[in-house]
């Protein structure tokens, strides 16, 4: 089980996630336990005026790509490493908030395409896992 600290609006929380395969996971909020589905549909919601905005194409999904732009704080993984889904890849600073990216998927890390302190852009691959 990975353990976070995360502060939103001033009140911290400690959160616990265990990934129980690609589409479920069992997450500890402040003590108080949630089974959690994920799903891969990023719909949204219509709204009165909906801004267009091109979504990436994911090619593998071993590559990670920014779904949003931001600026590379520490790349925790090297070329070679062997991974598991789930597991810290890249911290990257998005809206004046720090993101963790995880690995979408088991396997080794092929390329890593960014380094710290590189501001990306929206669907730039920053590693690719095989």
């Amino acid at each position: 089980m990975k353990k976070y600290n995360f502060e939103i609006d001033g009140k911290k929380f400690e959160v616990e996630v265990n990934l129980i395969s690609s589409n479920s996971a069992e997450v500890r909020v402040n003590n108080k336990n949630f089974d959690i589905n994920i799903s891969n549909d990023l719909t949204e919601p219509k709204k009165a005026e909906p801004k267009k905005v091109e979504q990436p194409v994911q090619s593998n999904p071993g590559d990670l790509l920014a779904l949003m732009p931001g600026k590379i704080i520490k790349v925790l993984v090297s070329e070679g490493q062997k991974i598991k889904m789930g597991e810290p890849v890249i911290i990257m600073e998005s809206m004046k908030m720090e993101q963790t990216i995880v690995s979408s998927a088991d396997g080794a890390i092929e390329s890593v395409n960014v380094s710290e302190g590189e501001t990306i852009e929206v669907g730039s691959v920053m590693i690719v896992i095989r």
